[in-house]
C-alpha cells in the first residue's frame, strides 16, 4: 500500500530538521509507544497498536538511511505483532513550510488479512496523527 502527503508548517527547514533529525523526539509522536531504545545504528520499538478488533503489542527495528541533512531522509521500518509483519519504507523530505512523505507499506499475517477497507483509514489516522504531533513539536520549539 502506497501512502503520501504533506503538511505544512510554519517555521523553515532548519527547524523541521532539527525535530525530525531527532529520533528520541519524534518517537513519542507515534500513537502507543512504549519503549524506544538505540542499539547501535538502529532503535527499538515496542508499543500496542489496533485496527478494527485487531489489537495488541508490537515490537519493530527502524533504521535510517539516504540522510541528506536539511532535505530528506528515508526511514525504514520492520515490525511484527499482533500476529502480523510489517514492512515500511518511507521517505521524507523537508522544504521550508513544509514536510512531504512518499511510504510504502506491505503488511502480511492477521492484519493483512482485514483488508483494504480497514487498513487505509486506519493507517491515514496514524500517520495523520504522527504528523500533527511533529507539527506541533516543530511550531512550538
Amino acid at each position: 500500500m502506497k501512502y503520501q502527503g504533506e503538511i505544512k508548517l510554519n517555521v523553515d527547514k532548519a527547524m523541521i530538521w532539527s525535530i525530525l533529525s531527532n529520533p528520541e523526539s519524534v518517537s513519542s509522536c507515534f500513537p502507543g509507544v512504549k519503549s524506544f531504545s538505540k542499539e547501535g545504528d538502529t532503535y527499538k520499538v515496542t508499543g500496542t497498536a489496533g485496527i478494527g478488533f485487531i489489537k495488541g503489542e508490537y515490537k519493530a527495528t527502524v533504521t535510517f538511511s539516504e540522510v541528506k541533512p536539511f532535505e530528506s531522509m528515508v526511514i525504514n521500518a520492520k515490525g511484527s505483532g499482533l500476529n502480523s509483519n510489517v514492512d515500511i519504507t518511507a521517505k521524507v523530505i523537508v522544504d521550508d513550510g513544509k514536510l512531504a512523505y512518499d511510504a510504502d507499506v506491505k503488511v502480511a499475517g492477521v492484519l493483512a488479512s482485514v483488508g483494504a477497507r480497514l487498513m487505509d483509514p486506519a493507517v491515514n489516522k496514524i500517520i495523520s496523527d504522527l504528523f500533527e504531533c511533529i507539527k506541533a513539536k516543530v511550531e512550538k520549539k
